[in-house]
């Protein structure tokens, strides 16, 4: 038997009406910050770009060449959080909530892109002779750096909040251009420090910021994948809603649960097991009990089909 409730947000109990309420302001949440990621970039990479062209440091106008490249991402990942935040309709009755994936997905190929053009450009720069970079490209990098770093800790606290995974994508461009800066700082020092024959060091800078950027983008594409492909959520989430309906008066155990993400939300499948002697209608309240006491809690659950089944002794599927 299935109980299946799509809670709408008018009508809603008080709890119900709170986790609604929890939902949508992350989704605020998430866009607010992806607004600050994208003024950040595009301030960042005029300055970059224009320094390391002044200052002949290719090092830096890759740098501002990631930062253009995160001002995209950033931007996709605003409108596929603004997509996910849709309410379900006729032709999406499960909502909109794969687009804050597929910003994911999108987020961990553009950085994995940027890594390869740097990559391809530091070593055509490496074969050709090049003027030194000029020291006030340094005091540039150090202000870079310092942004960059504050703003993917403050896109991964926030990513954190919300458990989007496309803003957790967007942090983490922050946290590569932080660190492909940094290289970019110690390539220049050696380069201005050991004069001639070193003015290549900050290309090789630039190659070891492209390690950085890849060796990120790989895990990013690993998760957005795994997401996009409905992956299980975290043991320790299915364990909180396994208790959770455990705590519903007249629930002899839980048979299996099924979960996935969408958006900043999950949809989920339960399988609850009741005394089989009971009748049909009690079963059926039992499972709009469980329901509720899943859409009331705060383990951002969307929507829940429950299943009743009757109870045998445990259970031995997860």
């Amino acid at each position: 038997m299935d109980s299946r409730i799509i809670a709408p947000s008018i009508g809603l109990a008080p709890r119900a009406r709170t986790r609604h309420c929890t939902l949508v302001n992350s989704a605020a949440t998430a866009v607010k910050t992806t607004v600050i990621s994208m003024v950040t970039n595009g301030s960042l990479a005029a300055v970059k770009i224009a320094a390391g062209v002044i200052g002949h440091s290719y090092a830096l106008v890759a740098d501002g060449i990631e930062s253009l490249n995160d001002l995209f991402s950033s931007g996709v990942v605003f409108l596929a959080l603004r997509v996910s935040a849709k309410p379900p309709d006729a032709d999406h009755p499960y909502g909109h909530g794969k687009a804050e994936q597929l910003g994911a997905l999108f987020s961990a190929i553009s950085l994995l892109a940027a890594g390869g053009t740097i990559a391809v450009q530091s070593f055509h720069n490496l074969s050709h002779r090049h003027t030194s970079p000029a020291w006030f490209t340094l005091p540039v990098l150090v202000v870079v750096i310092m942004t960059k770093e504050l703003l993917s800790r403050y896109a991964l606290e926030k990513s954190e909040e919300t458990t989007s995974s496309a803003l957790k994508g967007d942090a983490w461009h922050h946290r590569s251009d932080a660190i492909t800066s940094a290289a970019a700082f110690v390539g220049i020092t050696i380069a201005l420090i050991g004069g001639a024959g070193f003015e290549k060091a900050d290309d090789v800078a630039a190659l070891v910021g492209c390690v950085v950027i890849g060796y990120n983008g790989v895990k990013l594409l690993k998760n957005a994948l795994y997401e996009n492909m409905e992956g299980s959520p975290p043991a320790e989430l299915i364990e909180q809603v396994r208790g959770t309906a455990r705590l519903v008066p007249g629930v002899r155990d839980i048979e299996k649960i099924r979960m996935k993400k969408s958006g900043l939300g999950y949809h989920m499948d339960i399988h609850v097991q009741v005394d089989g002697a009971m009748t049909v209608e009690a079963g059926h309240a039992i499972g709009h009990r469980v329901q509720a006491a899943l859409l009331q809690s705060n383990l951002r659950v969307l929507d829940v089909v429950v299943h009743i089944e009757p109870y045998h002794g445990r259970s031995a599927n997860p």
